[in-house]
């Protein structure tokens, strides 16, 4: 059977309702992740491929210039998760706490890794809003190119 395109949802900070409820069905349904990709000022920079995950990235030797995030929803083998593909070329969890960019003391890093990325598990009463202001900030801390404020979502179910 093949497998039906993810929906996309094109947003701002403050119109992101419609990318909480997503998370919220996700979760209620303990399967698929949402893809979050900023729009940049500069369209010359490398994106990542449609359809892949920060999960997927682990596995691939070139991180994307413009970082990739992806939260994942729980299921009955795993917490939810959050993970940012980027291409700095170091850890990143220092920079995002000397940011301001802190995750609370309930998550747990799993990884964070200069090629591959950064993992985070995040506990299952967690607020959706929560999670994805801190994913929101963390990617514009680590984009290297101003991005514009709207951002595109990604739902695979």
């Amino acid at each position: 059977m093949p497998r039906t395109p993810p929906e996309q949802i094109e947003f701002r900070y403050d119109e992101w309702e419609p990318v909480l409820e997503r998370m919220k069905e996700l979760s209620r349904n303990g399967s698929g992740w949402i893809n979050l990709f900023p729009e940049t000022v500069d369209d010359e920079i490398d994106r990542p491929p449609s359809g892949s995950s920060v999960f997927g990235a682990l596995f691939r030797n070139q991180a994307p210039e413009v970082p990739l995030g992806t939260w994942t929803a729980r299921t009955d083998k795993a917490p939810a998760s959050v993970g940012i593909s980027h291409a700095t070329r170091e850890k990143v969890a220092p920079r995002l706490v000397q940011a301001g960019i802190v995750a609370p003391p309930t998550w747990r890093l799993v990884q964070d890794n200069a090629r591959r990325g950064i993992v985070v598990r995040v506990p299952d009463d967690e607020q959706p809003d929560e999670v994805l202001a801190w994913l929101m900030a963390a990617i514009d801390e680590l984009c290297p190119v101003q991005i514009t404020g709207q951002w595109l979502a990604e739902i695979h179910r």
